[in-house]
């Protein structure tokens, strides 16, 4: 059995806290900030010391963040969803949270009526149908919108180049690039979006802005009319896509 790496809680410089230091548990930074100034989406900050929680709302600390919500007119479940976090994340110090375990713990062995199970599709379930997944299951494996892009930055560094599809399967996995295209559905758009000239891991010499071109002047310019190999190479020939196929296309019939 492989030797998996011990992951251990992160702490990060954080002014906002008592300590100066905040711990984001085992996620991967960078995150996105939340809209009032306070704390990050989909991470519970707790001071290093004190292990108080910060409220994205008010910004102020406390050891029992889901009481203090009363005062905001809000419940847990509402600030979850608001700041991107996971209905199963406790809203307590670490300090409560084993006093609460060790509790529970004790009533389980004492009495088979406590040893209940979370039904199937609860409130609490982490990938219930339908429903957005929080960002901070995204957190959790490094792939929210701001880690994607310091992925493909940092890589680019590295390699003095705009990395591949290749490079960044061969650096992070075939579930990043999962995410990629889930998300932004193409990856020389996504290129574009950060200000970034595509790279191309293979070429495919019957493939030419002729090509395609020519391939549009038969038929009206849809996706529609080109097989999935045609799609990805589309955007290295004609950098504009579809838009600017039937631009052309309008212009040589005219």
């Amino acid at each position: 059995m492989p030797n998996y790496p011990i992951v251990t809680s992160k702490e990060i410089d954080y002014p906002n806290s008592p300590s100066g230091k905040a711990i984001v548990g085992k996620y991967i930074p960078p995150f996105e900030e939340n809209e009032t100034g306070f704390g990050f989406k989909g991470v519970a900050l707790e001071d290093s010391k004190s292990q108080r929680l910060e409220c994205c709302i008010c910004g102020k600390w406390f050891e029992n963040l889901a009481c203090h919500l009363r005062s905001h007119k809000t419940t847990a479940p509402e600030y979850k969803k608001r700041f991107g976090l996971l209905q199963s994340t406790a809203l307590k110090s670490h300090r409560m949270r084993l006093i609460h375990s060790e509790v529970m713990i004790k009533m389980r062995n004492a009495d088979k009526k406590h040893r209940w199970k979370f039904q199937r599709n609860n409130v609490f379930a982490g990938n219930r149908k339908g429903e957005k997944k929080a960002v901070e299951s995204k957190n959790k494996y490094g792939v929210c919108d701001l880690q994607i892009m310091e992925k493909v930055i940092d890589l680019q560094k590295e390699l003095g180049k705009t990395p591949t599809l290749i490079d960044l399967k061969n650096r992070y996995g075939g579930g990043f690039l999962f995410h990629l295209y889930k998300r932004y559905g193409s990856y020389v758009k996504y290129c574009n979006q950060i200000g970034f000239n595509p790279n191309f891991s293979n070429h495919n010499p019957k493939y030419s802005r002729e090509y395609f071109i020519k391939k549009a002047l038969n038929k009206t310019p849809s996706i529609r009319i080109f097989t999935e190999n045609e799609v990805r190479a589309l955007y290295k020939y004609v950098k504009g896509g579809i838009p600017e196929l039937k631009q052309i296309v309008l212009e040589m019939n005219n």
